[in-house]
């Protein structure tokens, strides 16, 4: 990490420690308190005073104290979520609720699931497949969707699709990438070779690092289903 990148791990992790040993201070902390008070009262060669409001200010700092211990250990773990917070898989086994399948037409999509294991609510998340094929013949980013992730939540991104179908008609022989509807028939269609194609998917959030994963997806004409599998750098 960065200097500034090492600040602000250092700035969150004070505040989850702080947090949270202060907040349970009152909770199961207080159990503690009056023994861990006493403790470090006897440390300074002080005695435990008679009073029963001073008495327990000295057991709620006791608890503090030996939460703050605690929770430091904890808030590493969990500064790192903060650092880090999303994590990437791709799924095949996923149909796109846009999708119907009767005996005649079978949908079958790749997404990736981003998941959020901070406690923070990322707001304004994009997808996009970072290598699309596009209008001039270049490849390059292709926006997918747009998305909130609230903490511990996890969301299911659609990525490629493909249809099968039933005679006289054949199936798709290419793969074709999810992307913004078009106002025109096939205007804003994209689609990557049916026999095995390498994906760039990054998930954006304005207020913390992207993430990236990489993954091939190919036709299995034998199933005549759509599959995709991580690759690994």
């Amino acid at each position: 990490m960065d200097r500034k990148q090492t600040q602000l791990f250092i700035r969150r992790w004070l505040f989850y420690t702080t947090r949270d040993a202060f907040t349970q201070t009152f909770g199961w902390l207080s159990l503690i308190g009056s023994s861990a008070g006493g403790f470090f009262l006897g440390k300074f060669g002080l005695s435990v005073p008679a009073d029963a409001l001073v008495a327990n200010f000295v057991g709620a700092i006791g608890g503090f104290i030996v939460g703050f211990g605690i929770y430091a250990v904890v808030g590493f773990f969990k500064t790192r979520q903060y650092m880090q917070p999303l994590t990437l898989s791709i799924a095949d086994d996923i149909r796109s609720p846009d999708f119907t399948c009767d005996d005649q037409v079978c949908g079958y999509s790749v997404a990736t699931i981003v998941r959020n294991r901070s406690d923070v609510h990322w707001k304004d998340c994009t997808a996009h497949v970072m290598n699309a094929p596009l209008h001039d013949g270049t490849s390059g980013p292709r926006f997918v969707e747009k998305f909130d992730l609230p903490p511990k939540t996890s969301k299911t991104i659609y990525i490629a699709y493909w249809f099968s179908r039933e005679p006289p008609n054949s199936d798709d022989q290419d793969i074709g990438l999810t992307g913004p509807a078009a106002a025109c028939w096939g205007g804003n269609v994209r689609r990557v070779p049916g026999n095995g194609t390498h994906l760039h998917i990054r998930i954006r959030s304005q207020d913390t690092a992207s993430k990236d994963v990489h993954c091939r997806v190919w036709i299995d004409k034998t199933a005549r289903k759509l599959r995709a599998g991580p690759l690994t750098d």
